[in-house]
């Protein structure tokens, strides 16, 4: 099910990562049966995640970029946490939240808060794994409406302008606050209000956009 492009930076660490990789794809594919049944892998460590000694990008509908830090010491953790990466950029193929080729494009730093939530939670509930940018239990409600309220305003223009600090302060460290993944946090908060008032399984939003998402969570519409 996996295709390892041969120029990819990191290819040499295939043999590390090929048959978690396939496992999970595997397994995967049962849960999302939407999944291309063949999915291109760019090594490269661009998207590393030093806590967990790995990291993800969903860069087209069958194509995920995965980074591997060949020497984290535990294995087993690094593992568990690329085993979640898998299911979480797995997520944004079926729900369309790609770089390229997008389904659905976000129109605010919010909307692409609620991408990130869905498949943080997703790999949560579906891989069993804790994902670190995915817990906002010391952060309060006031807070998490707080980072809400802002993204909203935060356009996907200026989001993504070069040069801009907007997109990695909100999600991977703000220095003015101090703060890790607080679009992460936010984004994954959001999602499990709209689970608890909706009644629904993280997988049945898999279809549905961000502006969908937000309107069951604002609207408080009961659907089961």
């Amino acid at each position: 099910m996996a295709e390892f492009f041969p120029d990819a930076p990191d290819y040499r660490l295939r043999p590390l990562v090929e048959v978690p990789v396939e496992d999970t794809l595997s397994e995967l594919k049962k849960l999302l049966p939407e999944l291309p049944e063949q999915i291109s892998i760019w090594l490269d460590s661009r998207h590393m995640i030093p806590d967990t000694g790995s990291g993800g990008f969903a860069y087209a509908p069958d194509i995920i970029n995965i980074s591997f830090d060949e020497h984290f010491p535990d294995k087993a953790e690094q593992l568990k946490y690329l085993r979640g990466t898998i299911f979480h950029e797995g997520y944004h193929l079926v729900q369309g939240h790609t770089y390229e080729r997008p389904v659905h494009q976000y129109k605010t730093a919010l909307e692409n808060a609620v991408y990130e939530g869905c498949a943080t939670v997703f790999e949560r509930e579906y891989a069993q794994v804790s994902p670190l940018w995915g817990d906002y239990s010391r952060h309060s409600d006031a807070q998490l409406s707080e980072w809400q309220e802002v993204m909203a305003q935060i356009t996907k223009a200026q989001y993504e302008e070069p040069g801009s600090k907007l997109y990695p302060n909100w999600a991977f460290y703000d220095p003015t606050d101090k703060q890790r993944w607080k679009m992460y946090k936010t984004g994954a908060w959001i999602v499990d209000r709209v689970l608890k008032k909706s009644e629904k399984d993280i997988r049945e939003l898999r279809h549905l956009s961000a502006q969908e998402i937000l309107s069951i969570c604002d609207e408080g519409i009961e659907q089961k």
